[in-house]
């Protein structure tokens, strides 16, 4: 009882003690992303201790922060007492004030006090910085200052709600005397042997030209559409790239609008009609269409040769009057007047007549209306178009062009050091140094100088293409073009910019008989017609370095046609960036990377062909006549190809194959190669385009006869060894004389006919008929004269081969047509072939290669034609999967070995930036403004 009795004291004992401590409670501070402060522990019914230090929040893109004070909730405005005893836990938050900061960058060593203020306040602009040598010429919002980007100064005051710098813009005293340093000098080179004369008016070279352009301002230009762009969804803002970086479109899904540069209004017709679009713009498809003899020009008034000197009506006038004048008998006179033998010309009137001193220059066809306006008059009917390129006519400064003749008036020295071209665009020159270097400074007085990025530009004059790369080596050139002899040590450079000429090279692997006879003609051995031996050519062939070192710059391809073809201009991929492509490649088990050069793989399939070949009873070695211009370069070329084919299938030192090189003068090459008198033949044909692949493949690849391709070597799909008899398909009777046998006895149809020959003892033996031998009957029950026929064909295994294509987009599309259009177009074949029918689904081309080339792709049933983008919604796709049929078919028979995909290759200096992405069919690496020196502090 005393134990319990003690027990139960102890326990009041602590309860009572329990009882009387205080409550503890914990004090949060929520920063709202500043930084930590610490939470405390307050005894209940004491007091929060406000912490000793603010915290800090970090600036961010709009603005910095300042703190307040401490408040009850997040988004309150009610201070937290710090008096009031704590009675609970608590949460206390920091309340910031949002401050945006101005800051002035002078890009000198003066500086100009920042401000810091509230949002929404305006802000006055302070007084202007100083710099020697320069004006300052505002304050903008890049760093760049004024671009076409950014084309005006900040205007003032300005409202601001986040923080800002300006920068301070600054443009030189002197545009022709400045002296800018080497991080903003672009530098390229011209070889010593070069002629220099910058006279628009008896200029011969394209170099000349382009300094001539590089000082000149055009009536007329053109640039982006950005606005297009976007509107279409290609950029979020003007000068964006990213979609195009991210193969979301195509580069060439960029379009141009046509811009006045020079001229206030574009050429105005004899009624007054500009022949403007709703929206304001120049109509460039209309403006080939509309013709007139009368055209006016409204020029800017602001156009100034580099001494001030206003470029008027007066100018053009001038200008005009030398290029035509009789004394001078200038070379570029033909470009101002036409007759029948120089058509080219702009037709103005009596032009010719002044020229040949039989009119007076009041009776030529340009009149000066005013100061800034003028009128040409043809005597026949020009289009806006053609009055648009007029606008770019050069120009020369009237004062010093007179005194630049001499006495006679027949000669100038204008254009030369002794005369510099006086400028009145972007650039003008600060100095040249005859066989030493020309230096440009960018003109600030030049009107669209914000689209000039380099403040200089210097051309250094070389003796040779090794001084040229000693140069570059030396960090003193900013670009150098890659030739063959350089290409191979710089191909790996990142400033490496290719560009495509649209033509593809191949190596013609000829099964043809030659057309040719007598004891020249070529016997192909048989082994030509082997298709594993063909393929080991294919595959044999090291086209990387071939590219890179034998016929540099070019770039390596597997394809017979331009290795950046693509279908459509928009397509975002070219056909070898296409998923259809890839799957083909992985079918025949090459890797990409490879670009078709797998040594092991051709000496597999050459040993495998080369067994056959002896066991028909030839011994070896398989000899090939490569023909040849006798060209130092052209040997190289064909050297390359027979050591190394040679040399790849030697073994146990035992040469298996040889190639013969037969050198000729090029009247007896292009008699040869029309009359297919080779084995092997280099060939650069194509037609110039990046787009059409679907049809450049096969025309190139497989039949080459059917693009007029025969005298140039192209003699697919000829196969003299897949010699036959076969139907010949006509409805209209074919003349007399193309028949080499007309027979008597009537047949029911060409079928029967053909079952006939093919018994005949004499006709029956195809292989002793020449191809293209023409038989002819009289069809059974036909109407009067009613013949068919059949005839000696040589095309190739692959033409018959039976294929299967997806093409289920286009099949929607030609039933959507309906019978009578698809009649209309000519598309009823396709359309038929595409129905379903038993083991095959609708959309599905079943059936043979050759007669889907010859009545879709080169036929008139053809629904894929476009320029820009696809007709019709999934052509893009049926062509890729109709593409990788082509390409499968042709890496199995192997027509030909391609080589490379004609390109050339720039290469760029580290500090020089191009924001164009890639190169395009229309635009190349794009203009001036996407490129800068990443040296320019402005750029920087």
């Amino acid at each position: 009882m005393k134990r319990i009795t003690t027990l139960i004291l102890a326990f009041l004992a602590v309860v009572l003690l329990a009882s009387c401590q205080k409550k503890i409670y914990t004090v949060t501070f929520d920063t709202q992303g500043g930084s930590a402060v610490e939470a405390q522990k307050v005894e209940e019914g004491q007091l929060a201790v406000r912490p000793e230090t603010d915290p800090i929040r970090a600036a961010d893109a709009d603005g910095q922060w300042s703190f307040e004070e401490w408040v009850t909730a997040a988004d309150g405005n009610t201070a937290f007492d710090f008096s009031k005893p704590i009675e609970a836990d608590v949460t206390v938050f920091a309340k910031w004030t949002r401050e945006v900061v101005v800051a002035f960058n002078t890009k000198t060593a003066a500086t100009i006090e920042s401000l810091v203020l509230e949002p929404g306040s305006q802000v006055n602009e302070p007084a202007a910085p100083t710099r020697e040598g320069f004006k300052f010429e505002g304050w903008f919002k890049t760093k760049r200052g004024l671009t076409w980007l950014e084309p005006e100064r900040v205007q003032f005051p300005i409202t601001v709600d986040k923080s800002i710098t300006l920068h301070a813009y600054w443009e030189p005293i002197s545009s022709k005397n400045h002296n800018w340093g080497p991080g903003e000098t672009y530098t390229s080179s011209m070889d010593s042997k070069s002629t220099i004369i910058l006279n628009p008016f008896t200029y011969q070279w394209s170099h000349e030209s382009s300094f001539m352009d590089m000082m000149s301002t055009p009536l007329y230009g053109s640039e982006i559409d950005w606005d297009k762009a976007i509107e279409e969804g290609v950029a979020d803002a003007p000068g964006d790239f990213s979609k195009i970086i991210n193969k979301e479109f195509s580069i060439d899904a960029l379009d141009y609008v046509n811009i006045k540069i020079g001229a206030t209004r574009f050429p105005v017709d004899s009624t007054g009609d500009e022949h403007l679009t709703e929206e304001g713009r120049y109509d460039r498809d209309a403006a080939t269409q509309i013709q007139d003899k009368s055209w006016t020009y409204h020029l800017r008034n602001d156009v100034v040769f580099e001494d001030g000197t206003p470029v008027t009506a007066y100018t053009y006038e001038f200008a005009l009057k030398q290029y035509l004048d009789p004394v001078q008998n200038n070379m570029r006179a033909n470009s101002y007047y036409k007759t029948a033998e120089n058509k080219n010309g702009y037709a103005i009137a009596n032009a010719y007549e002044y020229y040949t001193g039989t009119a007076t220059w009041e009776q030529v066809g340009f009149k000066v209306i005013d100061e800034y306006t003028f009128t040409v008059t043809t005597w026949e009917d020009m289009s806006q178009s053609s009055a648009v390129s007029f606008g770019s006519m050069t120009l020369v400064h009237p004062e010093i062009y007179t005194a630049s003749l001499t006495a006679q008036g027949t000669n100038s020295t204008y254009g030369t050091p002794a005369t510099p071209f006086v400028s009145y665009g972007a650039y003008v020159i600060k100095s040249w140094d005859e066989n030493q270097k020309i230096v440009f400074n960018k003109n600030y007085d030049y009107v669209l100088k914000g689209t000039i990025n380099f403040k200089s530009e210097v051309i250094e004059i070389v003796d040779d293409e090794n001084q040229k790369f000693q140069l570059f080596d030396q960090g003193k050139l900013s670009v150098v073009g890659l030739t063959k002899d350089h290409y191979d040590q710089y191909a790996e450079r990142p400033g490496v910019k290719k560009s495509w000429n649209g033509y593809p090279q191949n190596l013609m692997l000829n099964t043809a008989e030659p057309r040719t006879s007598g004891a020249n003609k070529i016997t192909h051995p048989s082994i030509m017609f082997d298709k594993e031996f063909r393929q080991a050519m294919f595959y044999g062939f090291n086209r990387q370095y071939y590219a890179d070192s034998v016929y540099a710059p070019n770039t390596a391809s597997m394809l017979p046609m331009p290795g950046n073809a693509k279908n459509y201009l928009l397509d975002a991929l070219a056909y070898h960036e296409t998923p259809q492509h890839l799957l083909i490649l992985e079918k025949h088990g090459i890797n990409p990377e490879t670009i078709g050069y797998i040594p092991e793989k051709a000496k597999q399939l050459f040993e495998s062909a080369y067994n056959r070949w002896l066991a028909e009873g030839n011994t070896g070695p398989v000899t090939l006549v490569l023909i040849s211009d006798d060209d130092p370069f052209g040997r190289d070329l064909v050297t390359f190809i027979k050591d190394s084919y040679e040399t790849l299938f030697t073994k146990d030192g035992v040469k298996r194959l040889v190639i013969e090189i037969r050198e000729m003068a090029a009247e007896q090459l292009k008699s040869e190669t029309a009359a297919w008198n080779f084995d092997l033949r280099l060939n650069n044909v194509g037609f110039g385009l990046n787009t059409d692949a679907y049809f450049q493949y096969p025309a190139i690849g497989f039949n080459g006869i059917g693009i007029g391709g025969a005298n140039l070597g192209m003699s697919q799909p000829y196969d003299m060894s897949n010699r036959h008899w076969e139907v010949y398909e006509t409805e209209d009777p074919l003349p007399e004389e193309w028949l080499d046998v007309k027979l008597t006895q009537s047949f029911a149809d060409a079928a029967a006919l053909l079952a006939h020959v093919k018994a005949d003892p004499e006709l029956g033996n195809v292989k002793a008929q020449a191809r293209g031998t023409l038989v002819a009957a009289p069809k059974t029950d036909g109407k009067e004269g009613e013949m068919v026929y059949v005839t000696v064909s040589d095309h190739a295994a692959y033409w018959y081969e039976e294929v299967e294509i997806n093409l289920i987009n286009t099949f929607l599309y030609l039933e959507e047509l309906g019978a009578d259009e698809r009649e209309t177009q000519s598309y009823t074949w396709l359309y038929d072939q595409l129905v379903a029918a038993e083991g095959k689904e609708e959309g599905i081309y079943r059936g043979e290669l050759g007669k889907f080339i010859q009545n879709v792709v080169f036929g008139k049933g053809d629904p894929y034609p476009a320029a820009m983008k696809e007709p019709f919604a999934g052509a893009a796709l049926d062509l890729a999967e109709m593409m990788a049929v082509f390409e499968d078919v042709f890496l199995t028979h192997v027509p030909m070995v391609p080589t490379v995909a004609r390109s050339g290759a720039t290469l760029y200096a580290d500090n020089v930036v191009i924001e164009w992405p890639e190169y395009s069919y229309i635009f190349g690496w794009g203009a001036n403004r996407y490129r800068y020196l990443n040296t320019d502090p402005d750029f920087q």
